[in-house]
């Protein structure tokens, strides 16, 4: 009897040990959510800045890059330049930049976009419900939804402005066509 559970756990171990070391070989940002290519959730949520209702509906017709964060996210506040620089480029345009506040504090979030001078609208998502819906994992996490409601792509981690305005002009120019 000795011998058999002493065979079983070694054979747990070398089986956890081979789920994680093939886990870890993947790349974080190829992670598949079955959510693009298909048409974005519908949400209204409140308003981060005056409660007023904020839904995807609004931005019918423009590109929305669909952001969410956290105060307490570090990679949120390294991509956060990145994000100013591209919205400061594409707002009053067929580009919109929605912040989506995950897993936070009404006061926080309100104390962050404050402190870092955001002034592209984000929204709460108290429950939970709207992240769940778009497959997040954590944030920082970005979406590029289409003109047509699609979402045409998404990224894990903190976005540099670079693959930000890659993908809005890929978009643009698929808009066109």
């Amino acid at each position: 009897m000795n011998r058999i559970a002493r065979y079983s756990a070694v054979a747990l171990i070398v089986g956890l040990a081979l789920v994680l070391t093939l886990a870890f070989r993947r790349d974080p940002h190829d992670i598949k959510t079955g959510t693009v290519g298909k048409p974005a959730p519908a949400f209204t949520l409140l308003s981060l800045a005056d409660g007023t209702s904020i839904s995807l509906d609004q931005y019918k017709g423009k590109i929305v890059i669909l952001n969410f964060w956290s105060s307490w996210c570090i990679p949120c506040k390294e991509e956060n330049p990145a994000l100013t620089n591209v919205w400061e480029r594409y707002r009053g345009t067929d580009v919109v930049l929605l912040g989506v506040v995950f897993q936070d504090s009404a006061d926080a979030a309100r104390a962050y976009t404050s402190q870092l001078g955001n002034t592209w609208a984000s929204a709460i998502d108290d429950s939970g419900q709207v992240a769940l819906s778009y497959g997040v994992f954590g944030p920082p996490e970005t979406y590029f939804i289409g003109a047509d409601g699609v979402i045409a792509g998404r990224h894990i981690g903190p976005i540099d402005e670079a693959t930000l305005m890659t993908g809005i002009e890929t978009l643009r120019k698929s808009a066109k066509q």
